[in-house]
């Protein structure tokens, strides 16, 4: 459905139709009608605020609530079968709606009696909310293998484009194998590692970049502007046995001119020659006035052994996946990268990472984790003291397990010394001001990190979790939201959008959360829930929720716990927690502890971790 046919009241009544045409269906909800009308869900949602006032969700219930109000009035049937004919899970859940947006119940409207005036606050405090958010939210769609962005202004008005940035977008694999798109892969992460350590260029990471794989209904004006950069690399690989062809084109967007464009035919043999032929060409093209040491670090090969190269990148693409078996499977194809090369220093660094990690998930045992973390970091550093990321494991590990807080200051600042392009280590840096209180030094670094990789789920989920901080709970919304769209039904993701929720005493949207969160950890039914909703309101339905277990941290459970005024039960977890070293400082800087602040015990806690009481 082409957007430019979807104007004013024709984009409405097509709406309309299609939720009237799915009424019965309780799961029809955002997604669903995005689909169906051919649109992404943010788009879906940007469309109706600017001509309705009114999200997608909101739009969808208001639909529903006409026609059963439609049906009422008929007289033909009662309200429990018009709930249900009219999608509402429950009839008592249908009564709280219906009677909150007519101001009269269902039952009187089958009595004769008349809608004197409808609430349509939550419509226009959504509008509102929308309207004054400066970041419009990328538009979506899936495909059988990418996810790709369309129209999207992240930083319009806020942030200029740096006078010297660019991205790589993925190169095509023109192989007959479709196994050498990781090849592909490989050349553009190397180009990215090599391009990063260059101080005076702003690099986009490339997990925004990979959003744009299937680029074809994108112009480089079109992308650029929306990664906020005003140079892009494309390029193709064909590899047949041992010869390789690579082709590269760096554009200049403001002009949508071809400023390099060459062609590489090689032996794979000299694979790593020409990766830093690339990259220095790329430079100088740009006028980039290098440094001895940065022209050493364009030309400095991580490796010269391809097979290890490969077995690297596998390794990284298992560890993005961010899952337990993609864990582990990283870990595997570390090692087959370091048994082929053992001085591969970078295999070694996101080694480390990957222990970090899996600690930091529970997926390993916590000390064991964390010992494995800083003996492979340290040994990377020992063959390659440049690795910024080495450096930036090192600073999560003194900051979040071992309380060493100048140890991990330091790291912090070595790595973005040796790599101002490392998305990563901004965050890190960002969560270790916020842990001490220091919220303004923690959002200026986060910034940063968000106009690196604006299509980070991790990044903006951690920008979410600092709006909190900040009491910004619009804005920590509009983040998670965001998250939301780049991972589908992501448990994380919606039980923060669930404790945003019940900070501003949304208990509508809460409940619709708890529920979303029962369909995907499996622990509940949406009748179990709606029944315990309407009896005893939705704190009474969390606190439930949290005893059926398994499907949350214990810390997390600490967070809900002191969020709905249990300080008693929120105290106890964090005491055990910090007793057995399993308490992130992070942690105790969130926003669902602010009522604990001035709490002895709280304090008492902090101060065992070596961090200063905060401000209630």
């Amino acid at each position: 459905m082409a957007e430019s046919s979807l104007n004013g009241q024709m984009f409405s009544d097509k709406l309309t139709q299609i939720i009237e045409a799915n009424l019965q269906n309780e799961h029809f909800g955002v997604n669903e009608l995005a689909r169906e009308a051919g649109l992404s869900r943010s788009m879906l949602h940007r469309k109706l605020i600017q001509q309705t006032g009114k999200s997608a969700s909101d739009f969808i219930t208001l639909k529903r609530l006409e026609k059963a109000k439609a049906l009422l009035e008929k007289g033909e049937f009662t309200a429990a079968e018009i709930a249900y004919k009219t999608g509402f899970s429950s009839p008592s859940y249908f009564n709280k709606v219906f009677k909150k947006h007519y101001q009269i119940s269902p039952g009187n409207i089958r009595k004769g009696k008349k809608v004197v005036s409808a609430d349509n606050s939550a419509g226009a405090k959504q509008s509102n909310r929308r309207s004054r958010i400066l970041v419009l939210v990328v538009s979506i769609f899936l495909s059988a293998t990418v996810l790709t962005w369309a129209g999207v202004n992240f930083f319009k008005g806020k942030t200029a484009v740096a006078e010297k940035s660019i991205a790589i977008l993925p190169f095509d694999n023109l192989s007959s194998n479709d196994e050498n798109q990781f090849f592909a892969d490989g050349i553009v992460e190397d180009l990215l590692t090599r391009l990063s350590s260059l101080n005076n260029l702003k690099v986009i990471s490339r997990t925004s970049s990979e959003i744009f794989r299937d680029k074809a209904d994108k112009t480089a004006p079109e992308i650029a502007e929306i990664l906020r950069v005003n140079h892009l690399v494309e390029g193709s690989v064909q590899r047949v046995g041992n010869q390789i062809r690579v082709s590269v084109q760096l554009i200049d967007t403001k002009t949508d001119y071809h400023i390099l464009s060459k062609q590489y035919n090689r032996n794979l043999n000299d694979f790593f020659e020409v990766q830093s032929e690339i990259a220095s060409e790329i430079a100088t093209e740009l006028s980039l006035a290098l440094t001895k040491t940065e022209q050493e670090a364009l030309k400095t090969n991580r490796t010269n052994n391809l097979k290890a190269f490969e077995y690297r990148q596998l390794g990284r693409y298992h560890l993005n996946t961010r899952t337990r078996d993609g864990f582990f499977n990283s870990l595997k194809y570390f090692r087959l990268a370091i048994h082929e090369d053992p001085g591969y220093a970078l295999a070694y660094a996101e080694m480390a990472d990957s222990y970090f990690l899996m600690a930091w998930y529970g997926y390993v045992e916590f000390k064991s984790g964390r010992d494995s973390a800083i003996h492979l970091a340290k040994k990377a550093l020992k063959m390659d003291e440049s690795l910024g990321e080495a450096h930036t494991v090192l600073g999560v590990i003194y900051n979040e397990y071992d309380r060493q807080y100048d140890a991990a200051k330091k790291e912090y600042v070595k790595a973005l010394k040796l790599n101002s392009n490392h998305s990563t280590t901004f965050q890190y840096f960002s969560e270790f001001f916020a842990t001490e209180g220091k919220l303004l030094e923690a959002r200026e670094l986060l910034n940063k990190a968000i106009r690196l990789d604006p299509f980070s789920f991790i990044i903006r989920y951690a920008s979410s979790l600092l709006y909190c901080k900040e009491g910004n709970f619009a804005e920590a919304l509009n983040e998670i939201e965001i998250c939301q769209d780049l991972v589908k039904d992501n448990s994380g993701a919606v039980s923060q959008e669930l404790i945003i929720h019940l900070h501003t005493n949304d208990q509508a949207s809460a409940y619709r959360c708890f529920v979303r969160l029962g369909q995907i950890n499996g622990k509940w039914t949406m009748t179990e829930a709606d029944s315990i909703y309407q009896s005893a309101g939705i704190n009474e339905l969390v606190k439930w929720g949290i005893k059926k277990g398994d499907w949350t941290s214990e810390w997390k459970t600490a967070q809900y716990y002191s969020l709905l005024g249990e300080e008693e039960e929120a105290l106890q977890i964090l005491e055990k927690l910090v007793d057995t070293n399993k308490l992130f400082p992070f942690v105790t800087g969130s926003a669902e502890f602010k009522n604990l602040r001035s709490n002895p015990r709280f304090i008492a806690i902090r101060k065992k971790m070596g961090l200063p009481p905060l401000n209630p």
